[in-house]
């Protein structure tokens, strides 16, 4: 999944949506599919009120769910997937209150902090971390989306694998290992910086 476990984020769930909507609709414009391509739009909409209603006008964020005030690091990705222009003053907004609230000093990010069922989380998400570098770059803030990247790649073992999560305090990994998306979001992330710096990639 794009927003990884996105079970208790409903806005990310939104998200989703929108991204296979518009998804469908490149597929409509394709094949010239006339009823599709209006089906498409109409869903596009209904998935766009439905983020927005999780918006948060005081703070300027979009929240983890509709008449919610927690946040959800799931929602950097409205800045990954194109719901945001990444130039936008609403973007802009959006990511300082994310990283106000859930970004340790190291640039390590919390998938979110309030209590649920496990009690109040005690270790990052690499994959946010990763969804995060990948939002500096695309907001143009690409020195400190590799000054990130390579603090948080130091994580890593003598092998370079990397877990689901890390413990801020200490640095140590924690979760399931190796962590799959945790490395998805490792090359995403590389990938969205090289593309800002106009350098190509090689993969051994």
């Amino acid at each position: 999944m794009v927003c990884g476990n996105s079970a208790g984020s409903p806005n990310c769930t939104f998200l989703i949506h929108w991204a296979g909507r518009h998804a469908a609709l490149k597929i409509a414009l394709a094949t010239d599919d006339r009823e599709m391509e209006q089906l498409a739009h109409k869903m596009i909409k209904e998935s766009a009120r439905m983020i927005e209603s999780c918006y948060d006008e005081e703070r300027g964020v979009y929240t983890q769910a509709q008449g919610s005030s927690n946040l959800d690091a799931s929602l950097l990705q409205l800045i990954n997937m194109g719901y945001l222009d990444p130039q936008s003053d609403r973007a802009r907004q959006h990511l300082k209150v994310l990283e106000d609230h859930l970004k340790d000093e190291s640039g390590l990010f919390y998938r979110y902090k309030h209590v649920d069922d496990f009690g109040e989380p005690e270790s990052t998400f690499l994959i946010c971390a990763f969804w995060y570098i990948e939002a500096l770059a695309r907001m143009d803030r690409v020195a400190e989306a590799q000054e990130i990247f390579e603090k948080v790649i130091q994580h890593a073992n003598p092998l370079g694998l990397l877990s689901e999560d890390v413990n801020a305090i200490t640095g140590s990994q924690w979760g399931n290992f190796p962590q799959t998306y945790s490395h998805v979001g490792l090359i995403n992330a590389a990938f969205t910086i090289a593309r800002k710096l106009d350098k190509p990639i090689y993969l051994v």
